[in-house]
């Protein structure tokens, strides 16, 4: 073996010895605190009653208490942002884990990520005050992990019309806007989240308490162009995170986003939010989240 590959070697293997640390030094390389992951990417790895069918014993078992801990060691990612559904509890003994993992991992929680009321936006007749209640302790789950916002997923049996959505959701929303955190909509579903229809909602709701949080390449499945035009109309309405992905995949096949166009389309919309990696491609998520860190670094600019 020659020098330099010696060389080479003892140098790779540092780089993987000291992986957490070199990880902990990026973040602050200045460009990583305008980005954030949420758990969605690994939900294999979590095993709670509301996700279990995600559970793949192939990967290590992760709470949302060691969630920031191992984004920061493998990314250096400090903002981090939590599914609702990966809470293995939400009294105050759960949620006081979970500060103590962010505060281990001196990270912040920078969204919760969508919340789904029971019985629907979009349904007529609904139960109002149940669903402010159930608002109302999400809201305080949010206060306690100090997120400014939640975003709430556009559910329900009727027609996804704006406007029985924001009758619905008056209540929740004064509820979680009463402890000082903004709601957010985002394009997730091809149907009920749309464009029009979240920026609707937004201005009939009020865009002082409420906002979106864009989706790259959602809508990549219609074409590339289709999720393009989504994305700009939501750009304006966004406030604190929007997500970054570099396509989805559907059925084995990958749909790709067009990731420049998108990221020129939140700066031109005056962003200064933070940028939420959210795999949904092909493969390993750790890889997946790892090539949209450079992408995303790269287009920041």
């Amino acid at each position: 073996m020659n020098q330099k590959r010696r060389e080479f070697l003892r140098g790779i293997a540092g780089l993987v010895a000291a992986g957490p640390t070199w990880a902990r030094q990026r973040a602050n390389s200045g460009k990583l605190g305008r980005l954030a992951c949420n758990s969605w990417p690994f939900r294999a790895y979590f095993d709670t009653p509301a996700m279990a069918s995600y559970r793949d014993a192939h990967y290590p078992l992760l709470t949302q208490a060691d969630f920031p801990v191992f984004l920061a060691d493998h990314f250096g990612i400090h903002n981090v942002e939590f599914l609702p559904q990966h809470f293995a509890g939400t009294d105050p003994s759960s949620i006081e884990k979970v500060k103590v993992g962010l505060n281990k991992a001196q990270s912040r929680c920078c969204n919760l990520m969508g919340l789904e009321l029971k019985g629907g936006v979009f349904t007529k007749g609904v139960d109002r005050k149940a669903m402010a209640e159930e608002a109302e302790h999400w809201a305080v789950v949010a206060a306690a992990l100090g997120s400014p916002s939640i975003t709430i997923a556009l559910n329900g049996d009727g027609a996804p019309e704006a406007h029985t959505a924001a009758y619905n959701l008056t209540p929740a929303v004064e509820a979680i806007h009463s402890h000082g955190i903004r709601v957010l909509f985002h394009n997730d579903d091809i149907k009920r989240e749309t464009a029009e229809t979240l920026a609707a909602l937004v201005n009939e709701l009020g865009r002082d308490r409420t906002g979106t949080c864009p989706d790259f390449g959602n809508f990549a499945t219609r074409s590339a162009d289709y999720a393009l035009s989504q994305l700009r109309q939501l750009a304006p309405y966004a406030s604190n995170i929007c997500h970054s992905k570099d396509g989805i995949a559907d059925n084995g096949k990958f749909y790709a986003d067009d990731f420049p166009a998108s990221m020129k389309a939140m700066k031109e919309a005056g962003f200064q939010g933070v940028y939420s990696l959210e795999f949904e491609g092909l493969g390993a998520p750790i890889t997946g989240i790892q090539k949209l860190l450079t992408l995303t670094e790269t287009f920041l600019g």
